[in-house]
């Protein structure tokens, strides 16, 4: 595990496992407004994904979920727990997935987000992720029915 720090947080970067899923549904329950069941966490392991979490300690404070096929990435989920938001522990996780698409090559990363999640897409945008589509109605949302998901593109 390499070590980091963050503002005044050290933590540690690390792969995770299918045993690190009951960790993950706590901060995913509490940092999404429509989370990801268990079910679904447990799925996105195995061959294709590149699932890293960072850690104080033990306790998980954020994790990315990334699949890869073919030197193309797709950041599927990223989430860091709401008590930690705003301490960089975003752009750690976002720093960590670039030196693995520069170690394995990757020639593009392929995201989508939230059309009201405007701090995500900042920190996307900070990373060099540009618009390239928009997928009309693709979120389920709790006021209006239906949310646009922005399709982000960068490439490696």
């Amino acid at each position: 595990m390499a070590a980091d720090m963050c503002s005044d947080l050290k933590t540690s970067l690390s792969p995770l496992s299918v045993m690190d899923v009951p960790m993950m549904l706590n901060i995913e329950q509490q940092a999404h407004s429509h989370p990801w069941s268990r079910a679904l966490l447990t799925s996105n392991f195995g061959g294709l994904y590149r699932n890293l979490g960072l850690w104080q300690d033990d306790r998980l404070l954020a994790y990315i979920i990334l699949r890869v096929v073919a030197g193309e990435a797709e950041l599927i989920n990223i989430a860091v727990t709401p008590k930690q938001q705003g301490k960089g522990l975003g752009t750690q996780l976002m720093r960590a997935m670039l030196a693995m698409a520069d170690e394995q090559q990757w020639q593009q990363i392929l995201l989508e987000v939230r059309e009201s999640n405007v701090s995500a897409q900042k920190l996307y945008l900070r990373f060099e992720f540009e618009q390239i589509d928009r997928r009309k109605g693709y979120y389920p949302c709790d006021k209006k029915g239906r949310e646009d998901a922005l399709i982000m593109q960068r490439f490696c």
